[in-house]
Order: C-alpha cells, then structure tokens, then sequence
C-alpha cells in the first residue's frame, strides 16, 4: 500500500510540473526557412552567422547608421496560431519571453570601431507600448577588426513586456542602433514559456520527496 502512495505521489508531482511547464509554451528555433507569416518588416530567414552553433536564424540588415526603429515585427495573432498560446501564458501570471541575440563583428566597417546596442518593444491592447532599451548589455563596444560573433541570451516577464490578462493581441518589436556602421543582428530560440512559481516548485518536491520516504520506509 505505501508503495503504490509512494509511486502515486511520484508520478502526481511529475505530472503537475510537467502540466505547468509545458502549458501552452512554444519555441521559434527558425531553424528552416522562409520566415512564417507573422514575422514582417527587415527580417529575412538565415542559415546562421559564421559560428553559431544554433543552426538557422532571423536575419536583420540595418544597412544605414544610427537608429533604425522597428522592424522587424512579430505579430502574436490569430492567424499566427499563437493567439490562444498566448492568452493562457498570460492568464497564469508566470509568462517569459526569451531569446539569443547575435551581432556579426564581420558586418562593421572595416577598421572602424563603434558602439551599438539593440532595443526592444513590447505592443499589445491590454498594456500598450512598452520599450526596453540596451537589451544587449550597457555600452557594447566593437574595436576596429574585431570579426568576432557576440551573443546575448535576454529572458522578460510578460510584465515587462506589457502584457497583461486583458490583452488580446500580441506584439514584438525590435530596433538597432549604432554610432556609425551598419550591422547584422541575427535572433533564434526565441521561446514564450510559463515559468512555475518557486511556491508550486517547492510543493512539487514535497510531493516527491514524502514517496521517496514511504517507498524508503517500506524497504526498511
């Protein structure tokens, strides 16, 4: 009998974790193109820059210097499918957006050295438009000849992107800027996730651990 609680309680947690953290979570790994339909803007559909080891990704060319705003875009909608995915993650309060962004040291100016940086919005009806700057990092700076691929992981909260249980569209939006080059930016494993509460975790492991006693307890 302790046993089949043990094994019961076991499989009771396995199943909750797995519940939560698979619930309505997908992942853009672009690792074959062309680009879906609810990407639009700069962004074309790239086999990968020299040394990523991510396979295919996002491909935006910002051919002129300075700030270049918004584009590309990511439409989140009804007709991208992830509508729904995305209301659930929203609804449960524990949502993360989260992807690898790539700069292409080859694409500066030969034997010029310059700052550059990337941007970020979040666009939806429930929390409007909510931009977060320097999303790679404070002052990234390229030196003249410097070729080098220079990746930065960035993880937000759905509530730092501004969405909320009362949107009903999704928006991402992404902008570059620099002193005086132009530049690629590449972006891949883009992932919308439900993370579980510290407080869900720790009950999970209860549940857990109380079977591994039970069955330990039985064999004594």
């Amino acid at each position: 009998m302790q046993k089949t609680i043990a094994a019961s309680l076991g499989i009771a947690s396995i199943a909750l974790l797995t519940s939560i953290s698979a619930q309505a979570d997908f992942t853009m790994t672009f690792d074959s193109g062309p680009l879906s339909t609810e990407w639009s803007g700069a962004a074309v559909w790239s086999a990968g820059p020299a040394g990523w080891a991510g396979g295919g990704s996002l491909q935006t060319t910002y051919a002129a210097s300075g700030w270049t705003g918004w584009s590309p875009t990511v439409n989140f909608d009804w007709a991208s499918g992830h509508q729904p995915d995305m209301q659930a993650i929203a609804a449960s309060g524990n949502g993360h957006l989260s992807f690898d962004i790539m700069v292409d040291g080859s694409s500066f100016t030969p034997g010029v050295s310059d700052w550059y940086n990337a941007s970020m919005a979040g666009n939806s009806d429930g929390g409007g438009w909510t931009q977060i700057d320097n999303i790679m990092g404070a002052g990234p700076w390229h030196n003249a000849g410097d070729n080098a691929l220079y990746v930065t992981h960035v993880d937000e909260t759905f509530a730092q992107m501004g969405w909320t249980t009362a949107s009903t569209w999704f928006q991402i939006n992404f902008a570059g800027n620099s002193g005086a080059s132009p530049l690629h930016y590449y972006i891949d494993n883009l992932a919308v996730t439900t993370v579980p509460e510290p407080s869900t975790l720790a009950l999970a492991g209860l549940g857990a651990l109380g079977g591994l006693m039970l069955f330990r307890r039985r064999l004594a």
